[in-house]
């Protein structure tokens, strides 16, 4: 149904493109953006329906326009998700049942669609104007939106007061400059909602952010063991709903970053038996866990690949014995829609917005080709030394070529950690989309000078331990010892990137497991598509479509490139001679601005002859940035 003629100025403010294509006059059929794959598989059940159901959405990044080029089982876009929403809305209405939509945040960094936005306006503006059009019932922040002040301040200004009550942040607040210059403490969206569902059933939601501290000035998060204990808290959880509803970035599984059990622990001091459903996010991944045998906690992994589903059955007995909690993970494209919601699912609003989607892209330039990729280049399929492995290309090829210092007296070895690669390279046209899609961020490439040979050898190894520790403690709750059994230090992350970095390896390591899990019990999968065969602690499976699982394989923390052999022999004899040939046999190492503290303290580790700080840290390269890297090499290489 087309927008009343009174909604388009609003709209138009919101995104010119989008109210553009409102308005068109067309007939409906299937579009898709183009150099979408049509996918194949189709699901192979129906779905669970309950009581109450409720449709979730994470970790976005700027994926509206879904997954093009050889990924057909995610190429649905923003349009078809409205449509499949409204689609399945009005089914939960035909069946006298609840449905709500619920998202856990990050919409920014990591597509052209936030990251190339162009000027006048924050990144992620124009894609908050598209969120907007969904009709979420509660909806709160994730990291991404806090690491630079005027991206949280455009947040709080396009999404939590067009949501109102429904964007909820319990734990987040923003300082705000008047127009006279007097600062004000906000809370980013609602500390918490209560409200009734179609069928009349009472909610009460929260939206924590885990203990975030890498967050920009004017910012606050406060720790979610501390939320729990204040007295608006108390006060919202003591009276009881038909069930709590909790949404919020952080991950579902008992890992550090991770306090759902704490507030989980807190309401069941109050209610020990009322339904709890909670959806998190943050690492990316299909996940689903149960705190007790009345709740259930979902994450729908990451940049538009999966929508989530749960469903309750028998919330409304006294018996809270009898309920039922059930769980999918679906497949992001039109064949899931149609399956589900029937062949014509599709929306005039929701397909204004698919085209809309295209006009944007456009637009914003992400059509842009700088080169021809001649084959596959994949993060996780192949191992790093492979030649189809987009870190070898990187090492092998793209940093030897592009990050080069001729009037350095000494070799460079350059150190990349691997998760700062945020996806592969498909077979064909590189586009500016692509570039940003690769490597979103900034960094420059740093570099401290003249390190000896016999340190910057034992550099990527003890990087590459240190590295591995940090990962396991991220997933376990024991310690890593060196083997002199001394503990490890930690990777920083108090850089956003280094965060980023390590969701990304996290996100590796688990498809990893899960291949590895699959591949040795699977057998007649020959003839399904590769895709996610998800592995958590729920009973049944989730997945909604049958695969066979992508290859995944281990991956370093840190790569580097090829080690500088030694310079030529002087074959001279004298002591004094040799002397002065070691000491002149120096290396430069290189790295991106945010592995900095870890090149430090691992040098500072390995010898102790000079103590590195940030004064022996320079710039390397002043004309490239990760985020032209790959644009730089296909221009030269691929063009």
């Amino acid at each position: 149904m087309l927008l009343p003629l009174l909604l388009l100025p609003a709209l138009a403010a919101l995104s010119p493109a989008l109210a553009a294509a409102v308005q068109l006059p067309f007939e409906l059929g299937p579009l898709q953006q183009p150099d979408s794959s049509s996918p194949v598989a189709n699901p192979y059940r129906q779905l669970p329906w309950g009581d109450v159901n409720i449709i979730s959405t994470t970790d976005t990044h700027g994926w509206l326009m879904g997954h093009q080029r050889q990924e057909a089982g995610f190429s649905g876009d923003w349009g078809d998700v409205y449509s499949f929403v409204a689609r399945m809305k009005d089914e939960a209405r035909r069946r006298g049942v609840d449905l709500l939509l619920v998202d856990s945040g990050d919409r920014v960094d990591g597509n052209g669609l936030v990251d190339g936005e162009p000027a006048g306006h924050v990144k992620g503006w124009t894609a908050m104007s598209y969120f907007a059009e969904m009709p979420y019932d509660v909806i709160t922040t994730g990291n991404h939106e806090l690491y630079k002040y005027p991206v949280a301040v455009a947040t709080y200004n396009k999404l939590a007061k067009h949501y109102g009550e429904r964007y909820v942040t319990s734990n987040v607040n923003l300082t705000l400059n008047d127009q006279r210059g007097k600062q004000r403490t906000v809370s980013l969206g609602n500390k918490y909602r209560k409200f009734k569902t179609e069928q009349g059933r009472t909610v009460t939601a929260f939206g924590p952010l885990f203990d975030f501290k890498a967050h920009a000035a004017g910012i606050d998060v406060q720790a979610p063991h501390e939320m729990v204990k204040e007295p608006w808290f108390l006060d919202a959880i003591a009276e009881e709903p038909s069930f709590f509803l909790l949404v919020g970035h952080m991950s579902i599984r008992k890992e550090p970053d991770s306090e759902w059990s704490t507030i989980v622990k807190a309401i069941r001091e109050v209610h020990p038996h009322t339904p709890i459903t909670v959806f998190g996010g943050h690492h990316h991944i299909r996940d689903c866990v149960r705190e007790d045998s009345n709740s259930m906690s979902l994450a729908a992994g990451r940049y538009m690949e999966t929508v989530g589903w749960m469903s309750i059955k028998g919330i409304d007995s006294a018996d809270r014995s009898n309920l039922e909690f059930h769980r999918r993970y679906l497949d992001q494209n039109r064949n899931t829609y149609k399956y589900h919601a029937g062949d014509d699912f599709d929306t005039k609003k929701g397909q204004s917005i698919t085209k809309s989607l295209t006009q944007t892209a456009k637009d914003f330039n992400l059509t842009l080709q700088f080169g021809v990729a001649p084959q596959s280049y994949y993060l996780y399929r192949h191992p790093h030394t492979s030649d189809k492995s987009i870190l070898k290309l990187l090492t092998d090829k793209v940093l030897p070529l592009l990050v080069t210092r001729p009037d350095r007296p000494y070799p460079s070895l350059t150190i990349l950690n691997s998760g700062s690669i945020r996806f592969d390279i498909f077979k064909g046209p590189f586009t500016r989309n692509d570039q940003w899609i690769i490597l979103p961020f900034t960094n420059s490439f740093e570099y401290i000078p003249s390190v000896p040979r016999s340190v910057a050898a034992k550099l990527l190894p003890y990087l590459n331990l240190v590295g591995e520790h940090h990962l396991a403690s991220l997933t376990s709750t024991t310690t890593t010892t060196s083997s002199d059994d001394e503990p490890l230090p930690q990777l920083s992350i108090a850089h956003p990137h280094a965060q980023a970095a390590s969701v990304e390896l996290l996100y590796r390591r688990r498809l990893a497991e899960e291949y590895a899990a699959s591949s040795s019990t699977s057998t007649g999968e020959e003839k399904l598509t590769p895709g996610y065969v998800t592995a958590d602690k729920c009973s049944e499976l989730g997945d909604d479509t049958l695969h066979r699982p992508i290859p995944a394989v281990w991956q370093p923390t840190f790569v580097s490139t090829a080690f500088p052999p030694p310079p030529p022999s002087t074959n001279a004899s004298s002591s004094s001679s040799s002397s002065s040939e070691e000491e002149e046999d120096k290396i430069d190492i290189v790295f991106f601005d945010f592995i900095q503290p870890d090149i430090l303290s691992a040098l500072n580790a390995l010898q102790k002859t000079k103590t590195f700080t940030e004064g022996d840290v320079s710039l390397f390269v002043g004309s490239l940035t990760a985020n032209t890297l790959m644009q730089s090499y296909a221009e030269r290489e691929w063009s």
